[in-house]
């Protein structure tokens, strides 16, 4: 099945030339393969990966293959060539202690064993400023929802943009909430450790500082976190620096998701970003090559400015049902969930 970034990275058709972002609809039906690239840089000390994969639609449904045997590459500044590593199911990692640098031109370039060869734009970012400060407001009816509105929690941030430079900002947030239950089949079972849900975004918040350049930036909402229990979480929030081609792509995919839906609904059409084949730039290609400059703060949602004013709506999106008499199952770790307690978890 479809992961979320491949989900959103089919639901309109946008072409790059030079700065200029040009929208337009491709079937998804009419185009039974296309790859799809997921690749974003950090100047974080992380390790840097691009994944990539095919995407095959079948009637309504498409599933991802991971494309292999691919020669991956940087160019740096048209000269320096950074090779990456296949490190499997389509993943790509280049080597340790790679990462890039604010004001630097970053290229992507993809060789098949055919020869056949895709290039992004060249891609660079401005330093991210500091988070200055971060709080956030109950709402009652913060998420619309298909049969009644839901409780969340409004996260707000301050911050200060740079006067120097042309900004471009998108935010993101990854929650961990304590999760008491491991399996289900019918009944509940409860975990036999410590288990912990990690919960991410599904929906970008962009923003450009063409009317706020240098100047100080306060409650900027950036994340709507649903009241999922009376407990406290940590949520730790990503505020990143991109290119303003990168901005165009993901502003144009946000208000498209908000006319149709939201990200994971199956999408009416392909969206292909800042990478083609050079040798047929009809080839449509999803997904977007993105280097962003990346500061994280965690926070601590202690929630208790729900209390008395609404009934939570659960982890699992529902009351749980304790299976009766039942051993525990293990709480196995993944990208949603994990059994070591994050870092800044206040218990």
């Amino acid at each position: 099945m479809m992961s979320l970034f491949s989900k959103i990275a089919v639901i309109t058709l946008v072409l790059f030339a030079g700065a200029c972002v040009t929208p337009f609809e491709m079937n998804v039906s009419s185009a039974k393969k296309y790859l799809v690239v997921e690749g974003n840089l950090t100047d974080t000390d992380e390790e840097q990966n691009i994944t990539i994969h095919e995407t095959y639609n079948f009637e309504k449904d498409s599933y991802n293959v991971p494309t292999l045997n691919l020669k991956v590459e940087i160019v740096i500044n048209g000269s320096e060539t950074v090779r990456s590593t296949e490190k499997g199911n389509g993943s790509y990692v280049f080597p340790y202690g790679f990462r890039i640098y604010p004001g630097t031109a970053y290229q992507l370039r993809i060789t098949k064993p055919d020869g056949t060869v895709y290039e992004s734009s060249e891609e660079k970012t401005t330093q991210v400023p500091a988070i200055d400060r971060i709080f956030d407001e109950f709402e009652s009816q913060g998420i619309a929802g298909e049969l009644r509105d839901i409780p969340a929690n409004y996260i707000y941030l301050d911050f200060k943009d740079n006067p120097e430079e042309k900004d471009y900002y998108v935010w993101t947030w990854k929650l961990w909430e304590r999760q008491y239950y491991c399996y289900t089949n019918y009944y509940d079972f409860s975990c036999d450790s410590e288990c912990w849900e990690i919960l991410y975004n599904k929906d970008f918040n962009v923003f450009s500082d063409v009317y706020a350049n240098g100047k100080s930036n306060y409650g900027k909402l950036i994340g709507k976190i649903p009241f999922y229990s009376f407990d406290g979480a940590l949520l730790e929030i990503e505020q990143k620096t991109i290119s303003a081609q990168v901005y165009q792509y993901f502003k144009l995919v946000s208000e498209q998701s908000q006319k149709s839906g939201t990200l994971v609904d199956t999408p009416p059409a392909a969206i292909v970003g800042n990478i083609k084949n050079i040798h047929d730039i009809t080839e449509p290609v999803a997904g977007v090559f993105s280097v962003a400059s990346i500061v994280k703060q965690k926070y601590w949602l202690d929630r208790k400015n729900g209390y008395g004013k609404a009934v939570p709506v659960n982890v699992l999106g529902r009351a749980p049902v304790p299976a009766p008499n039942a051993r525990p199952y293990p709480c196995v770790e993944g990208p949603g969930r994990t059994p070591w307690k994050p870092e800044g978890w206040i218990n």
